[in-house]
This record gives C-alpha cells, structure tokens and sequence, in this order.
C-alpha cells in the first residue's frame, strides 16, 4: 500500500483526528479483553463496529487511505459477525488485537513523521483468515476497499440518521458544535475575503473548514450538508489555485450555501426536515462550470426550457435597447411568463428561503487553548498571594487599631475578597480537570500482555476511572504507574502453579483505584501475590551493598519496604523484558517528586502489597503551611506535610552530632531551619518547639 501522507490542509485537523481515533481504539481494546475474560455483552460488537467504522470515516475525511483500508478490513469482519454470519472467537479476536496496534503504530507514525511507514498488509490478510470458512459472502482474503467506499457492511450500517445519531448523542453533540463554530468563522471569513481577495492563508483557511463540514457530515449521514460542502470545497479549490476569482457573483452563492447549511443544521439539530437543496446545488454547479460567471438568461431558455435558439437571437436583434430579453419574447408569445420568471430565479440563484421564527442557537461549549488556561491559572495564583497578604495587614491592623470604623471596613472587604478569590481559583482549577480514567485506559490491554508473556492469570480491576485530577498532573503520572503495575504483575503476583500450591486460586488479582482525598488524590495499587518480606529486602540491600549490615539490623520494616527505591535495587532472579534492572521503582520515585508526592507501602508475605501514591489535584496552587523560624516566614508544601509535633527543648536528643527525635518509638533526623537558612539572631522561645515532619516520595 501507498504511505499516508499529512497534507498541509489537513496538518490542523490532524491532533483533533488522532485523539479521536486513539480514543476509539482504547474502547476496541477494552471491549475485546473483557471478551477475552469471559465478560461478554450483548452490545460489544456494535459497539466494535461502531468505533472501527469512525475510525475509517475520519481516515477518509483526512485522506488517510492506508489507515482507512486496515480499519475498513476490521469493519468488514464485525459486519459479518454483527449480521450473525460470523462468530468472535480467540482468534478473531486475537486479529483484531494485532489490527489495534497496527493502526495504533501508524497513527504514532503520522503524529511524529508526518507519513506512516509501516505496511498494514499483513494484519489485514491475518484478520480474513481468522474468518470462519462458513461464513456467507464474508471476504476470505486480499486487501480490504480502499478508504471511503464501504462495503456491504459498511453500506448497511452507515449511521446517517437521526435514529443512528441517537445511538451516540456525544459523536452528533461534537459534531454540531464543531459546525456552528465553523458556521459562524465562515460568516465573517467570506466577507473578510471580498475584502482581500488575494489572501491565500484566509482562502486555505475556508478550504479546509468547508472540508471538514463535508467530511463530518458524510460520516454522520446528513448527506444533503455534505453535498452542499462539498461543491463550496470544489470552489475554494479552484480559488486557490487561480482558476477562479473570488467575484461577487461567486460570494453571492457561497453565502448562500452557508445560510442553507446553517438551515440544514437547525433542522438537524432539532429533527425536523431540512430544507431542500436542489436549486442550491445547481448554483453552485453553475459556479464551478462558468468559472464564476452566471449563465445569461437566453442561454437558460434555450437549454433548460426549451426556446428556439433563432427566436432568442431574433429578439436580442430586434428588442429595444432598454427592454429585458425576457419581456420582449413573452411580447412575441415565443415563451410563457412561468417560464422567464424560473429562469430569471435560476439565473440569479437559490431563492431566499422563508423566515422563520426559530429559537437562538445558544451554544454549550467553547473551546480553550490550554495557554490560555495556564495564564489564568497563574493570575489567579497572584490573586491568591494577594489576598493572603490583605488578610495579613489586616489582622496587624485590626490589633492595632481595633473597632476603627475603617479597619471595620477593611474587614468585611477582604473577608468578601477571600471568599470570591476562593471560588474563582476552584472554578479555574476544575477547567483542567481531566479524568484519571485516560491514563487508567491502557492497563487492561498491558497486563493482558504481561500475562501472555510471563505465563500468568491476571485480574486487573479499575475502580474510580472518573477521579478527576489536573492535565498536569495526568501527564506525568503514567510512567510511574505503568511501573508499579508491572511490578505487581511480575514480582507480586505468583505463577498459577505457585498459588493454587499456596491454596490461592489460580487467577491473580491487581486492583489499581483512584479517590480524592481532601485537596489531594490518592492512587493505590494493590495485589494479592506473594507479598514482601523485610528480612528478605535487607539481606538483599547487604548483598547490593546498599546498606551494611549494621544499617540493616537498625531498619524497621516500613523503611525496609523503601528499599526498593534504590537505584539499581532489584529482587528478581533474572533479568528479563519486563524488569529486573533495578531501574523501574527509582524512575517512580522520580517522577512523584517531581508532584510533590508521597507513595507509602504495606505489605505481608503471602498476602500481597498495597502501594499508595499521594499527589496533589494541581500543581499550579498549591496548599501550604506557614512556619515561623525567627524573623523568617516560610511555606512548606502541605502535601509533604505529615504531622506537626510540639515538643520540649529537653526532648531533641544528638547522635553522632546530629539533633534527632524519638517520636513513636522511630528516631527522626531533625534540621533546624534557621541554621539551614542562616536566618539573623533574634528572640527565640525556649519553652516549646514545633516540630514539622516532612514526607518525601
């Protein structure tokens, strides 16, 4: 097959496409492991052909074709099996495991080169040959269609009705607000371009929006949009490339089709029939044939109605100088008044439709950049600084200057300030919340693997998906997580043989969940394997010379469980693809300090592991505690906040010259701030002493 190429008019469509399509194919993985784990359900296999065939329809509106043929390939083989032709067996179900991470690898390859690499033929044949041989009129082999015209699967379910809208409401709610959006840049983009009819960004730019309404539509079925955006894309086409000019006779007729299509959307939107299309498109032909010039109206009669090109010569000749042509034949009963008067309607264009009284498009969502989140975020940040500090001067103020009738003032206005400074910063901290859900998505699909390759049975069960925590965050916390869980499945989780000898049933289970908790999100992982032993992690550290003997001998078991943090600290007896190289645990620890977060593990031999994961919702505010060391104000994050302790002076003891602290029979370094800070003398109390104990992932 011939590599995809992104095309310029399509390198801003392309992000859109492929979250779209990644999501798809994390709905096609979930459905098909749940299959593969016995939870299978009467709407799977819609559901498959469903993502599959958006899959394929948003590959033909970018021109992907290779991408389109190895999706078409999976929605053929669903059709059948959705038609009852076909059953979804391990194998099958296996193909279409592999045509995921087929299209999944050309998707990578699209976003970073541009063009995908990887030839798709392979999977497609091995997908047509996990059809079972009794399967009537299924394909058996070969290349699939090519991208854009289905097959009778593809035919029967294409979802282009409202009843199949209904089937998605997300998909169709997408689709109409990315087309007002559209709608309305259109409106003024066309005026903008008489206006500068040589600006080629803004006639790219009208190009690809008339491309994409027609591309969206198609998919979705409103066939008399598409047709209407697709003669204007036609137009646009020949625009740019100098075949025709942007005159007023063209404008007149594309802001025509634009007022149809805002017409053909409300109808759509609201489920009532649309208005017709015919006369529209035939401007619009008419357009594309004359190169922009309308059709004179002899021309019209002769050959949409029929009149004897001489008597239409004869009249032009003899008509007086300043006599409409039409007149002057109806004067010589050549042709019916009817007939000039739906010539004349040709020639000047689709009518006007009728006015109606129709509700205001109100719309429900808008679109941000994340920038302009980000500065938000910071200002409001700023905000929150200020307040603080009002709230400070205020309280010196009210000490000083106590029952004032301005101080009085001064109060009730920063008390109003705290409370809208507060609710602005939560409602600008939930416009970048996301659901941990997107990260949680690709762990089935790993463990799946993990237990193919090491020869185990693994359960992996999802619990909070809807946790919602900042983009920010998500972002980073992937890799740690994806190393934990493969942790649990190769150090935690024994082999089946192991458990059922340890009276444990066969299937191994890892649980990975999600809860909010305050103004910070707890992550756990836990399993139910063979569980850590300290004795066991300490003789190792010795081993790796991590720690020395008497370091061992002193450690309690919680700080025994860290160990396993250490570079190049590692249990495993071999090396293999899935660890063993001592690397995976500190990159976890890495990546959580860089949020600020703890991570806290229990264990017991034989029962399993549980591993917590702290973090903050955002790390863009961040809620802190105020210390005083001397002079000095500082503010601790309080997240690594575990405890704070007031204590004697008598109760901080030294060892080896260092101040420490018994507290709950653990011995706790302590470092005094003003030392670390060299803050200036000055008066200090010599009763009593706090004490901020601080966590660190």
């Amino acid at each position: 097959m011939e590599p995809d190429r992104v095309s310029p008019e399509m390198q801003e469509l392309l992000p859109d496409y492929l979250a779209d399509a990644r999501e798809c194919l994390e709905t096609v993985s979930q459905i098909l492991l749940a299959r593969d784990r016995g939870e299978a359900r009467d709407e799977d296999i819609p559901e498959l052909f469903r993502q599959m065939h958006i899959i394929k329809g948003g590959a033909g509106l970018m021109g992907f074709e290779t991408v389109g043929a190895t999706a078409h390939a999976a929605e053929d083989v669903l059709g059948a099996v959705k038609r009852g032709e076909q059953e979804l067996d391990p194998p099958l179900a296996a193909a279409l495991l592999e045509i995921h991470d087929v299209l999944r690898t050309l998707l990578d390859e699209l976003e970073q080169d541009g063009q995908t690499r990887t030839d798709p033929t392979e999977g497609i044949a091995r997908v047509h040959a996990a059809q079972s041989g009794g399967a009537s009129g299924a394909p058996t082999g070969g290349a699939a269609a090519p991208a854009g015209q289905p097959g009778p699967a593809a035919a029967e379910e294409q979802p282009g009705t409202a009843e199949a809208g209904s089937e998605d409401a997300e998909v169709l709610q997408e689709f109409f607000i990315e087309s007002w959006e559209l709608i309305e840049e259109l409106d003024q983009d066309l005026v903008t371009l008489e206006e500068t009819p040589d600006d080629a960004d803004l006639l790219n730019k009208i190009f690809r929006a008339a491309h994409t309404l027609k591309g969206s539509s198609s998919f979705l079925g409103f066939q008399e949009i598409s047709q209407v955006t697709h003669r204007v894309e036609d137009i646009f086409n020949k625009l740019r490339k100098g075949e025709m000019s942007p005159s007023p006779d063209v404008m007149d007729v594309v802001l025509d089709a634009v007022d149809r299509v805002r017409k053909l959307l409300e109808a759509a939107q609201s489920g009532t029939p649309g208005p017709a299309v015919d006369d529209l498109l035939a401007a619009l032909a008419q357009v594309l044939e004359g190169g922009g010039q309308r059709r004179k109206l002899g021309e019209i009669l002769v050959q949409d109605e029929g009149v004897d090109p001489t008597a239409v010569e004869r009249a032009l000749t003899e008509k007086k100088p300043d006599q409409p042509l039409g007149e002057a034949l109806v004067e010589r009963r050549v042709v019916e008044p009817e007939a000039v008067h739906r010539s004349l309607a040709k020639q000047k264009g689709p009518a006007e439709p009728a006015k109606k009284a129709q509700a205001a498009h109100v719309e429900q969502t808008i679109r941000v950049d994340v920038g302009r989140l980000d500065d938000l975020m910071n200002l409001v940040g700023e905000l929150v600084l200020a307040k603080n500090r009002l709230a400070r001067v205020r309280g010196e103020m009210e000490e000083r200057w106590g029952g004032e009738e301005l101080v009085e003032e001064l109060g009730e206005t920063s008390a109003q300030v705290d409370l809208v400074a507060s609710d602005l910063q939560m409602a600008v901290m939930k416009t970048r919340l996301m659901p941990i859900g997107k990260v949680f998505r690709k762990f089935p699909r790993m463990v799946r693997d993990l237990c193919r390759s090491m020869n185990k049975e693994i359960r992996l069960e999802l619990q909070g998906e809807n946790t919602e925590l900042d983009k920010s965050v998500v972002e980073v916390i992937g890799d740690p997580l994806v190393h934990l869980i493969r942790n649990a499945a190769d150090h935690g989780v024994e082999s089946p043989e192991d458990r059922v000898k340890a009276g444990k049933p066969r299937e191994g289970r890892v649980r990975l969940s999600a809860w909010h908790e305050g103004n910070h999100i707890v992550v756990s992982i836990e399993d139910d394997g063979a569980g850590m032993d300290p004795e066991v992690l300490k003789a190792k550290a010795v081993e790796k010379g991590v720690l020395s003997p008497a370091e061992a001998s002193t450690l309690s078991a919680r700080d025994a469980f860290n160990l396993i943090f250490a570079p190049g600290f590692s249990t495993a007896k071999k090396v293999t693809n899935v660890s063993g190289r001592g690397v995976g645990m500190d990159v976890v620890r890495t990546n959580i300090q860089k949020l600020n977060g703890l991570i806290d593990i229990d264990s017991a031999p034989g029962e399993g592991t549980t591993v917590k994961v702290r973090i903050p919702l955002t790390l863009a505010i961040i809620q802190a505690l105020l210390v005083r060391s001397r002079q000095e104000v500082y503010a601790v994050p309080l997240v690594s906040v575990v405890e704070t302790v007031r204590i004697q002076p008598e109760e901080v003891k030294s060892v080896d010259g260092f101040p420490v602290l018994r507290l709950r029979n653990q011995v706790i370094p302590l470092i005094r701030m003003d030392q670390l800070f060299r803050v200036p003398e000055g008066p200090v109390d010599t009763e009593r002493e706090y004490v901020v104990i601080l966590g660190l992932a």
